[in-house]
């Protein structure tokens, strides 16, 4: 909710006045920090080819659901390496479906 509120605040194009205790302020900035924080995480684990992460992330990466993730695998498509029983997608793989899909958009 703070990271929300944060960013409506930014994309305000005018003066945005507001009263909020020393409590409130200190939630606010501490969510603004991890959220920033893991953005930094993602997109340093983005540009590493041989950074991998877990299945969660994936499905967040794509927009996609644990089946459909597990119908690719299955597919071909995007096979995760295990490390034990822990599947992890390399961020190099992630890219390459990534970049089909996005000339696959272009040329529609």
């Amino acid at each position: 909710m703070a990271a929300e509120i944060m960013s409506s605040i930014l994309g305000a194009t005018n003066g945005v006045y507001l009263v909020v205790g020393a409590a409130e302020m200190k939630d606010a900035f501490q969510e603004f920090v991890r959220v920033m924080r893991e953005s930094e995480e993602e997109r340093r684990a983005y540009n590493d080819e041989m950074a991998t992460v877990t299945r969660e992330d994936a499905i967040r990466i794509f927009n996609r659901s644990y089946s459909t993730l597990l119908r690719w695998e299955k597919e071909g498509y995007l096979v995760p390496i295990k490390i034990g029983k822990t599947p992890l997608y390399k961020m190099s793989d992630i890219k390459k479906v990534l970049n089909q899909k996005f000339d696959n958009d272009r040329e529609l």
